[in-house]
């Protein structure tokens, strides 16, 4: 299988690349029936991801069907928005009985694509759209830079079940061609889109003011997260104490909820910053808090691509300091549309938070680059063309013969 798999996508590279392909695709789309699998029961980046891509499609006319787990916080945001939804138990215990289970959903909405997002819905609903009479295409995402090992079973998964791959960022792209022998014509990146008419500039919140209690004169330093550890929280943390030591009118935000939270409120009283940090919990008003801030600070450690809230701060127009990880410098140029430092770097992050803070206009200016730059290439619009367009092409491939069958 591997064998013809790999014949197949050879014969897909003289056709011409995915990438290229992408880029010039400019048509009339006709109506796919797309199911989307998603085995996560959080809600983070990717998860909001998957929702804003399947309400998208819809938007544009095409029939999606969101598969999830019964106890899936996605679930939950899916039917408010009107999706059909199918909750389907993915346990790893049924991990048998689950391609049956997927394998009825392709045949009872007659499926043209899968597009997995998980671990073991890649798993079973990849094999079950290979043992299905529809022979629906087979689109795996990949959310996260995190190396993948080079074990058969992941060549298998990420080199012969699927027609083609999604990155959300081009580092993570480049990375599985080069680590893992993904040919270049089955890869893409498609960075998550940012919806810019709800991340638009605007004059801070009064009501938020009143709510945290911010006087005139005091400057916001935040970051909007799901809390786990490759957030890099904790360095965050160490610097808002950096900071704090020579600032006393800066206020920090953490914006979000998750597992590492008890250990954050822990490292707030050791640190003695009670009086200086807002843990807010999960908020839905996050443009309006994101307009709030001054800095915006992303302190990942690991596992990115292109972090959505990224995007959404600079199409806020919020001047940011990130760590260099996954695919974060493709946005963020440094000195450019924001500033960079090494992850775990406390003390650097620190240093460039204080020189954002105490220059006004190189935070304007840099929320203004930034800004044009998700206008440019990251809008959900963006997104949602070259997802069809990958659909199309490699719809187009099999038609000719040249796709992985």
């Amino acid at each position: 299988m591997l064998a013809l798999a790999t014949m197949a996508v050879r014969e897909e590279s003289r056709a011409g690349s995915t990438g290229e392909i992408l880029d010039g695709i400019h048509h009339t789309v006709k109506p796919f029936r797309i199911l989307h699998t998603e085995s996560s029961r959080g809600l983070g980046g990717q998860e909001f991801r998957v929702l804003h891509e399947v309400m998208g499609m819809k938007d544009r006319g095409h029939q999606v069907i969101l598969a999830v787990q019964p106890s899936s916080q996605l679930k939950d945001r899916a039917l408010k928005c009107g999706l059909c939804v199918e909750t389907v138990d993915m346990r790893k215990s049924r991990w048998i009985s689950l391609v049956s289970s997927f394998t009825r959903l392709i045949s009872k909405y007659n499926i043209d694509v899968i597009n997995t997002h998980g671990s073991i819905d890649s798993w079973t609903a990849s094999i079950a759209g290979r043992l299905s009479r529809n022979k629906p295409l087979i689109i795996r995402t990949r959310h996260k830079s995190t190396p993948i090992s080079n074990t058969f079973r992941h060549r298998l998964l990420y080199r012969v079940l699927p027609h083609g791959i999604v990155t959300t960022g081009q580092v993570v792209r480049e990375a599985m061609i080069q680590n893992n022998g993904i040919e270049e014509s089955r890869i893409v990146s498609i960075p998550t889109g940012v919806d810019l008419s709800r991340y638009t500039p605007y004059a801070p919140d009064e009501d938020l003011k009143k709510e945290w209690q911010i006087d005139l004169g005091d400057l916001v330093v935040g970051t909007v997260a799901f809390l786990r550890d490759y957030k890099g929280l904790d360095y965050f943390l160490e610097a808002a104490r950096l900071v704090a030591d020579k600032m006393s009118n800066v206020w920090f935000w953490i914006v979000g909820s998750g597992p590492v939270q008890k250990e954050l409120e822990q490292q707030i009283a050791v640190l003695g910053l009670r009086e200086r940090v807002l843990l807010t919990g999960f908020r839905e008003d996050i443009p309006q808090i994101l307009g709030f801030m001054d800095v915006f600070v992303l302190s990942s450690i690991s596992a990115e691509g292109v972090p959505q809230v990224l995007t959404q701060a600079l199409a806020m127009e919020r001047a940011v300091v990130a760590t260099e990880v996954g695919g974060v410098s493709e946005v963020v140029q440094d000195g450019c549309s924001g500033l960079l430092c090494p992850p775990k770097d406390s003390a650097g992050l620190a240093d460039k938070i204080l020189t954002l803070l105490m220059a006004p206009d190189l935070r304007a200016r840099l929320g203004q680059t930034g800004r044009r730059i998700v206008l440019n290439s990251y809008g959900v619009e963006s997104m949602l063309d070259k997802t069809e367009a990958l659909y199309l092409h490699l719809m187009s491939l099999r038609s000719l013969g040249h796709g992985n069958h």
